[in-house]
């Protein structure tokens, strides 16, 4: 068994080592302590794999919820993300009935829709980037 064990091991290593997702670094722990198991005589073949799941699956209850969330790290806004509550100015009258407008904002220009369909927003008015939908901001 002490082969087995061995062979467990370096696969959880090579699976760990070519996949992006922590899938068998848990079993890597638990091949450890059956690998030791197989190095006591008198200890069944049977306990050795009892003990391999059950350590492997405390592991992974225990510890991958958590391993999970500190590796996710925090969402980046992206550039578009981060328009979002800014206040931009009305450089072409918007009239959603028309296809019409435009604000500008960090020096850009952008092609913008009011939130309130019925909405004019004259040019001018500061307003804020409330929504982006495909290439143009909502605004109110």
């Amino acid at each position: 068994m002490l082969f087995l064990w061995i062979a467990v091991l370096v696969l959880a290593i090579v699976i760990e080592a070519t996949t992006s997702d922590m899938v068998a670094v848990w079993f890597m722990p638990a091949a450890i302590v059956s690998l030791v198991l197989s190095l006591i005589p008198g200890v069944p073949w049977w306990v050795q794999v009892l003990v391999f799941v059950a350590v492997g699956l405390i592991l992974v209850v225990a510890t991958r919820p958590l391993c999970r969330r500190l590796l996710r790290g925090k969402r980046t806004r992206t550039n578009a993300d981060a328009l979002i509550g800014q206040i931009c100015i009305v450089t072409e009258e918007i009239r959603n009935i028309d296809g019409l407008g435009e604000v500008k904002i960090g020096g850009l220009c952008w092609s913008a829709r009011a939130k309130e369909a019925e909405r004019i927003i004259p040019v001018g008015e500061r307003v804020e980037i409330v929504a982006i939908e495909g290439v143009k901001l909502i605004v109110k």
